[in-house]
């Protein structure tokens, strides 16, 4: 197994890329922490990993309140002992029940707020905290969930864009300030719209053929693992870099 014996944390991971995630972790061998922002929601997705209790730990865990990241990393600490791996994945192109597919001239500053702080003020919260216990230790993986609206902007997703642009800059950064101390930072981008519960209910998507979230699976393996240990500050594409190395690309319709 990849994963015997890491320790990964994994945010926004109920459903979707995290949960996807969190199972591929697990099957490698990781213990897991499964963090979302309803409690409930948290411990039927840590009942539906069916892993031993010592391999799992579930955190309810809001990635825009400092204290609350400060609280989810010290609990994995007291349970585990370490932390190896961070996936950042908690995000969302729109705030759950809208509005949605907004001109910038029409978004409101709160909604603007809602999507900056989760998707790129999280990831700084969650991965300055992660450092805190990597570097002393000498090592470990942050990988920050991106998109390709993170590298190219889209019509209706300005706030998305311009907070994916900032979690491709602030993942070089870490790479650049951390790499004396062994702690790699990489971004994953799936390769495509994913058929996420969110992205489904978007008006206008029902239909559409999307990527399924299990594609990042074999990808995120790869960078939380020995196999990347040379890799930092790189953006890799979870299709392209399935493609390349014989894994599916998996396809649904939303």
């Amino acid at each position: 197994m990849k994963l015997a014996s890491r320790v990964a944390v994994v945010t926004g991971s109920v459903r979707g890329l995290g949960w996807e995630i969190v199972q591929a972790y697990a099957d490698e061998g990781a213990k897991v922490t499964i963090c979302d922002l309803v409690a409930a929601e948290v411990e039927k997705a840590v009942a539906r990993l069916q892993i031993s209790e010592s391999r799992v730990l579930g955190v309810k865990a809001d990635v825009t309140r400092e204290l609350d990241v400060t609280e989810l990393f010290e609990k994995v600490v007291r349970q585990f002992g370490k932390l190896d791996i961070l996936v950042n994945n908690a995000g969302f192109a729109w705030p759950r029940g809208g509005p949605v597919n907004l001109t910038l001239a029409d978004t409101p500053v709160e909604v603007w707020r809602k999507v900056l702080e989760t998707n790129l003020t999280g990831t700084f919260l969650c991965s300055r905290e992660a450092l805190k216990i990597m570097r002393p230790q000498g090592g470990g993986a942050i990988i920050n969930i991106s998109s390709p609206q993170g590298k190219r902007g889209k019509l209706l997703r300005g706030p998305y864009s311009a907070a994916k642009f900032g979690v491709e800059g602030l993942t070089q950064v870490l790479a650049l300030e951390n790499e004396d101390c062994k702690v790699r930072a990489n971004c994953l981008d799936p390769g495509g719209i994913v058929a996420t519960e969110g992205v489904r209910n978007i008006p206008g998507n029902r239909g559409m053929k999307m990527l399924s979230p299990e594609v990042v699976r074999a990808c995120a393996v790869f960078l939380a693992s020995d196999d990347s240990s040379q890799i930092t500050g790189a953006s890799l594409v979870a299709a392209d870099w399935n493609k390349a190395h014989g894994v599916d690309v998996p396809f649904t319709l939303a």
